[in-house]
């Protein structure tokens, strides 16, 4: 191909040159299509001047606007002076517009080729291929130097002695004109003859050498004056190699067409090598053969590697065959599948496709395939995993797919070659065993069993892995039944012997409880289980389980030791309510009476102070009084509580509301409700729960009338209640300490009260076992709520 542009090189014009290069480009069937810039260094412009292939699309089109891609791809090669290439624009496209044009026109691939010579730039040469990973290494050095060659070639068409312009001077001959330009053909048809790695040469009519450039007598190793003028076989062809290129001679002669073929001979360096070879005619001017031209290359390696290739290709279809797997072919970045054929447990596919991952990845699994796909190309690394796919019957299987990028000489990935196994079987084993040992070993752990087992013949023992863990043991082995029973607490083995033993022999089961001291010291309760198998009246299996009760049986004694707490502190608290109300309460009312009595008695003989003192010293003796009144009533919450029984809270809330009539009446306070629900409570108590709610609404009112609103409503298993007020409120940092006993926010002064009301609230709701809290903003009111349990069905 370089030989045919090569002569394309020697001609008049530089546009005559451009052409004809684009054409040549085209010609060889590498390239889709070729085009040329011609560079204006004044304005940096890039002004295309020829093409070929697709030229409606290159000199015109979207291709090379300023705004596209390939611009950018020419701008980078004008910059650096340097071959840029793009790689597969299908599977991996810098842009859809690029990607599409490249689709319809069928090329995959382009480079942008300098035209530099001397440091001068004269433009640049567009190609583009259908091979998806075109333009590699040695391709791109080819190209680089090549550029060179036909940027020399427009530095000498650009010469006073070859230009066309109309500022040459009338007074130039034709004589004059035509020497300069034959010598400056001449120089420039030898400057590249002479700088092609190709083999140029001329025979005349009698097949004897006319030329032969200095690769060609490198390869002889042979000066030009001992190879011109001899024949084949005078410069060291062997007889048949001679004949063949005679017979070509004079094919040429005879049909004025070139011909091509590929021959092996020796090198006087290299030795045996293979070349590809044209045989040109040269036409007189009235068109008959005057000499015959020719240009070899040598593709030694590269049919080396078509060989190697080859003879890959064959093991890679026999391994294939022979395999069970699915073999698969990836473009770079994976959004392209070339090919997939194997063992038919996935449909094939002989075409290209996009969308292998839809098509073949079960969608569960996608984004983890595309990840460690991510991971495999960043990396360039194997990929390496088990996902879902749906099979060949549309059902769904597992595959196992391992694939290895194909890398080139910069270290570019080329393809990727995978390999899937069907593993659809494997996994549902693997499935079944891991549900059946998750099952067990969840089991175990959350009953906190272990299981056994006696083989009757051997006395061996089998346990599970929390047995070991049960018994603080090591996992190395099961030890024999003799040793297996000394774990178990001295006293308690005789029970346990006897047991297994009874179990052997009469094939009776087992449920027993012992004690075992672990190797830290510890002292652990355990409940064992055994079940003899029994076949024809043999006993032919003992299987069992143990569960470690210790925790149960020190809830057990913690219980017994609660219950005697609790019964002597219900004890001291019946005293107390006892003295609460009758000796405490005693003094109190006498103290309160004789006050009363000096006060009337005396009443003349007292000033104003006097008076106000005995009224201080009654006050304290009924807030007093009150006081321990709530204590008891607080005291009593469990030990005087009535059984639970359904109660209707709209009749409790009536009650309450008959109670405080005169209070309402007396400070125009307001209650209004919703509708309540049923509960399961204590009556009474649930009424003194709503009477001290609202009494407390009423006391933190604010100068204005009460304004108080009970509802209800279902949260999870329970009914949640709320008493909202528009009172004073409380500040949030005190919503717990409220329902402390004898806490109050206020002096007495300020409000009245105890300072018991809200714990007493507190303890029967926990009686009911509920909660209650409060929420409230200063000045925004308040509304507590609680829950209480709902009837039992």
């Amino acid at each position: 191909m370089i030989g045919e542009v090569t002569r394309a090189l020697i001609t008049t014009t530089k546009n005559e040159i451009r052409q004809r290069i684009c054409e040549q480009f085209v010609a060889s069937e590498l390239y889709s299509f070729a085009w040329i810039d011609r560079y204006n260094p004044e304005k940096e412009e890039k002004i295309p001047t020829a093409s070929a292939g697709i030229a409606e699309n290159t000199l015109n089109g979207e291709t090379i606007t300023e705004e596209s891609p390939q611009s950018e791809l020419t701008n980078e090669a004008v910059r650096t002076q340097e071959i840029t290439v793009v790689q597969n624009l299908v599977t991996d496209p810098p842009c859809e517009e690029w990607r599409e044009h490249a689709l319809k026109h069928d090329y995959r691939t382009c480079a942008v080729i300098p035209l530099v010579y001397e440091e001068a730039m004269y433009g640049v040469l567009h190609l583009a291929t259908n091979r998806s990973q075109g333009f590699g290494a040695l391709e791109r050095e080819s190209l680089a130097e090549f550029g060179v060659t036909i940027a020399y070639a427009f530095e000498n068409a650009e010469s006073p002695a070859n230009t066309d312009s109309t500022e040459r001077t009338e007074a130039e001959t034709g004589m004059t004109k035509v020497a300069a330009e034959s010598e400056q053909e001449r120089r420039l048809y030898e400057t590249i003859i002479s700088s092609t790695p190709d083999l140029v040469y001329a025979f005349d009519l009698d097949y004897r050498f006319i030329f032969a450039n200095d690769a060609l007598l490198e390869m002889w190793g042979q000066t030009y004056e001992e190879s011109i003028g001899k024949t084949l076989q005078e410069n060291g062809y062997e007889p048949w190699h001679a004949e063949m290129h005679e017979r070509e001679i004079n094919q040429v002669v005879e049909t004025k067409e070139p011909i091509r073929g590929e021959v092996a001979f020796q090198h006087a360096e290299l030795g045996h090598r293979i070349y590809d070879y044209i045989f040109a005619p040269v036409l007189n001017d009235e068109g008959e053969v005057e000499a015959v031209t020719g240009t070899t290359r040598d593709i030694t390696e590269r049919k080396e590697a078509e060989e190697a290739l080859q003879k890959s290709k064959e093991r890679f279809r026999t391994l294939i065959n022979a395999s069970s797997d699915v073999v698969y072919r990836m473009s770079p970045g994976w959004s392209e599948m070339h090919r997939l054929e194997g063992k038919e447990f996935m449909n094939d596919t002989h075409k290209p496709t996009s969308n292998w991952l839809d098509k073949y990845i079960h969608p569960d699994d996608q984004k983890r395939v595309t990840e460690v796909i991510d991971e495999a190309i960043r990396t360039k690394s194997t990929f390496e995993m088990e996902h879902q796919v749906e099979q060949v019957d549309g059902s769904l299987g597992w595959t196992f797919s391992r694939a290895v990028p194909i890398l080139d000489e910069d270290g570019d990935i080329v393809e990727w070659i995978g390999m899937a196994s069907d593993i659809t079987e494997r996994k549902q084993y693997e499935w079944e065993l891991k549900r059946t040992l998750d099952l067990l070993e969840k089991t175990e752990q959350i009953a906190d069993v272990g299981g056994w087992e006696i083989d009757v013949n051997t006395k061996e023992v089998f346990w599970t892995d929390h047995l070991f863990d049960i018994l603080e043991v090591s996992y190395d082995e099961e030890p024999p039944l003799d040793e297996a029973l000394d774990v178990y607490y001295e006293e308690d083995r005789p029970i346990v012997k006897n047991a297994v033993e009874e179990a052997l022999d009469a094939g009776e089961p087992f449920d027993i409880e012992s004690r075992i001291r672990t190797p830290s010291g510890e002292i652990r309760w355990l409940r064992i289980q055994g079940s003899p198998e029994v076949e024809d009246g043999e006993v032919v299996s003992l299987r069992g389980a143990v569960q470690d009760v210790t925790e149960r049986k020190h809830r057990e004694q913690r219980l017994g030791e609660l219950i005697e707490e609790l019964e002597e502190s219900n004890e001291r608290l019946e005293q107390f309510a006892y003295a609460a109300s009758h000796d405490l309460q005693e003094p109190l009312r006498m103290v309160s009476s004789y006050l009363q009595l000096v006060e009337q008695r005396y009443a003349g003989e007292l000033d104003e102070a006097g008076r106000e003192f005995i009224e201080f010293a009654v006050d304290g003796a009924d807030r007093m009084r009150d006081m321990i009144q709530g204590l008891l009533k607080y005291s009593r919450v469990e030990s005087r509580g009535e059984p639970f029984e359904p109660v209707s809270l709209d009749d409790v809330l009536a009650n309450v509301r008959t109670d405080l009539q005169v209070k309402i009446a007396e400070t125009d306070a307001e209650i209004t409700s919703e509708s309540l629900p049923h509960v399961e409570g204590d009556q009474g108590q649930l009424r003194q729960l709503f009477q001290n709610l609202l009494d407390n609404a009423f006391e933190y009112s604010g100068d204005k009338p009460a304004r108080v609103h009970v509802a209800a409503e279902e949260r999870g298993q329970k009914w949640a209640v709320s008493v909202s007020d528009e009172g004073i409120g409380i500040n949030p940092d005190d919503s717990e300490r409220v329902f402390e006993v004898f806490q109050r926010l206020h002096t007495a002064d300020e409000h009245q009260g105890t300072g018991i009301g809200l714990a007493l609230c507190e303890r029967i709701v926990e009686r009911h076992n509920g909660n209650i809290w409060v929420e409230s903003e200063p000045g925004e009111g308040a509304t507590f709520w609680f829950t209480l349990p709902p009837v039992r069905t």
